[in-house]
């Protein structure tokens, strides 16, 4: 068995999980990623995608296409064929992840500017409700307390004004 055909086998084994798993499905339409999800994502991403499983496979993929590659256009020993598709799988595999888990992310689409969101759950004072804001097409519902720590009826339209943990902060919108 030459190197050649076991770094083809790596890539295929890759591709095969990663139609398998749904890691291909996801990086090529990432907006599914959002589809009423409770945010930020963050919290909420170990218990739905598996990123642990997409890291390898992605790795696989990335480091088999690399040294597949770099084997049939150089004269490299083997070690040196491994290191570069290691280095990589490993990076790929790095900037997929962050990519993924930021993607539903709506304090990535929110900060610095005052987004409307509406009331879908009641705030009752100095408690927690809920909000529905769009990111980038996708309705998201959100914990939301109130700033001023007065109730909030449901259909009211609201500004985020900040994000505390896994909740906004909103105010009744002026407008």
């Amino acid at each position: 068995m030459t190197w050649g055909f076991v770094y083809l086998l790596v890539f295929l084994g890759g591709l095969t999980l990663a139609i398998v798993t749904g890691l291909a499905r996801r990086v090529l339409h990432p907006s599914e990623l959002c589809g009423e999800v409770t945010a930020p994502s963050h919290e909420h991403w170990h218990s739905q995608h598996r990123p642990q499983s997409d890291v390898v496979v992605s790795f696989a993929v990335l480091f088999g296409l690399a040294t597949l590659l770099i084997h049939g256009v150089m004269a490299l020993d083997p070690t040196r064929e491994i290191l570069i598709g290691s280095a990589v799988g490993l990076l790929g595999a790095a900037v997929i992840k962050s990519w993924m888990g930021r993607i539903c992310d709506p304090r990535r689409q929110t900060e610095g500017r005052p987004d409307h969101a509406t009331v879908i759950r009641p705030i009752p004072a100095n408690g927690f409700g809920q909000v529905e804001i769009s990111v980038a097409g996708t309705r998201l519902k959100l914990a939301a307390k109130s700033s001023t720590g007065s109730a909030i009826q449901p259909g009211t339209e609201v500004d985020i004004l900040d994000h505390r943990e896994s909740v906004v902060i909103v105010s009744p919108s002026a407008t």
